[in-house]
């Protein structure tokens, strides 16, 4: 049978800040829990704040063929996935500074959703996945990772 994970990071903020920083002042798990389903994906869709100019203007030259718009503060960048995206996504996902870029991800295969990261790489959904997989997700995020899981109603 099928579950549904959602997971946070435990985190903290810095003085004079909201930005949520993982308790453990790193984002290791990124790379292994990406590239699990990136390399599963055909579609990726990525959120930045506008106020955020430096990333909004990376992200507009590292996606130039992608579909960009705009809503509310937000700058939405939606394409397909290739190695070059891939290989970006992967190794260049924080700031000098090292806040996350993006404020959230989605990944699609055909149309449907398969993962999705909010709040800066801290939180996370998975919908309709295995043992196996919630084994993994698992085995790559901190000890301190708060995980919920359960199954649809429908």
């Amino acid at each position: 049978m099928k579950e549904n994970l959602q997971f946070e990071l435990a985190t903290y903020t810095l003085d004079e800040s909201a930005f949520p920083i993982p308790s453990e002042d790193n984002y290791d798990f990124w790379e292994p829990l990406m590239k699990y389903y990136l390399e599963q994906s055909d579609t990726i869709e990525i959120h930045c704040w506008n106020e955020e100019t430096e990333t909004v203007e990376e992200a507009k030259r590292t996606f130039n063929q992608f579909e960009i718009s705009y809503e509310y503060e937000l700058t939405y960048f939606k394409g397909k996935i290739s190695s070059d995206v891939i290989d970006y996504l992967l190794y260049n996902s924080v700031k000098k500074n090292g806040e996350f870029k993006w404020f959230s991800t989605f990944l699609e295969i055909q149309s449907k959703s398969i993962f999705h990261t909010g709040h800066w790489a801290t939180e996370f959904f998975a919908p309709n996945i295995s043992q196996e997989e919630i084994k993994f997700i698992k085995s790559v995020m901190p000890t301190s990772t708060n995980f919920n899981q359960y199954q649809d109603e429908i």
